[in-house]
């Protein structure tokens, strides 16, 4: 939305932020200005893209989980990694195969709802790139860890830093964020499953329309029903036609067996 409905203004930076020297986080303002200045669809007139929906259930993302091996610092305290770190590094591989990828993956953007930050009603995505490199080769451990920094970049101080630059350069133009990137959105925070109907009918299926799609493709995380438990998770990925048969083809996405929703079946070409 252009122009949003504000519940309330900003949050008051902490304390420490409101001295003359603060440095802004400049990570995600730099991604920002690349995106401004980069501003050209890429659009590939010889394929059409397509979607396909993919149900984990709980024990397939705790699968996918495990499949991370825990990476140690010295300085930092051991973390498992969340549902949505693990199954984007494992999409984030696969379509890098998928892609034709030997060496390294796919260039890869982050994209998180990030509404409560600045309390308003409408749109508040916010986007991080994912640096991979020096990263093994198809390595989910190593995959999943990068992204895993990648968020913790994209915290409130941060935020606030992008905001207020944006406010202060006051950017008419709006950049296509999606320009070339694969993008991978964690919409965990949409959660249209839990609405009851009239009687306490739960939905029985939800549909999410996102546009335009450009560039190397989109993967979009939602929240599965509760049915699913806690850690199930629906997937949406859009690519090229050839491309979608063949991620359901990968070993990875066949060793964990998600569910196809909607889409092309493994054996149609």
């Amino acid at each position: 939305m252009v122009s949003p409905l504000f519940f309330h203004p900003l949050p008051p930076r902490r304390p420490i932020n409101k001295t003359s020297n603060h440095k802004p986080y400049t990570d995600l303002i730099n991604h920002y200005k690349f995106s401004i200045e980069n501003s050209t669809p890429f659009l590939d007139a010889n394929h059409t893209y397509t979607t396909i929906t993919l149900s984990f259930s709980d024990h397939m993302v705790q699968a996918c989980m495990d499949m991370v091996q825990p990476t140690y610092a010295p300085n930092k305290p051991n973390r498992p990694s969340s549902p949505f770190e693990a199954l984007a590094g494992l999409l984030w591989i696969c379509i890098s195969k998928v892609k034709g990828l030997r060496n390294g993956l796919v260039n890869m953007s982050l994209c998180l709802d990030q509404r409560k930050i600045k309390g308003f009603f409408g749109n508040c995505m916010v986007y991080n790139k994912v640096h991979s490199n020096g990263l093994e080769e198809h390595n989910l451990s190593q995959a999943t860890k990068v992204i895993g920094e990648a968020l913790e970049k994209m915290d409130n101080e941060g935020i606030m830093d992008l905001i207020e630059w944006l406010e202060h350069n006051d950017s008419q133009s709006h950049p296509l964020m999606n320009n070339c990137d694969l993008i991978c959105a964690s919409l965990g925070t949409a959660e249209p499953c839990s609405v009851d109907f009239v009687g306490r009918f739960e939905p029985i299926r939800v549909s999410y329309y996102v546009e335009p799609t450009i560039g190397i493709g989109q993967v979009l995380i939602f929240r599965a029903p509760s049915y699913d438990g806690p850690l199930g998770r629906v997937v949406m990925v859009r690519l090229q036609k050839d491309e979608i048969v063949k991620l359901c083809e990968d070993e990875l996405i066949l060793h964990l067996s998600p569910r196809i929703l909607m889409g092309v079946a493994r054996n149609q070409a």
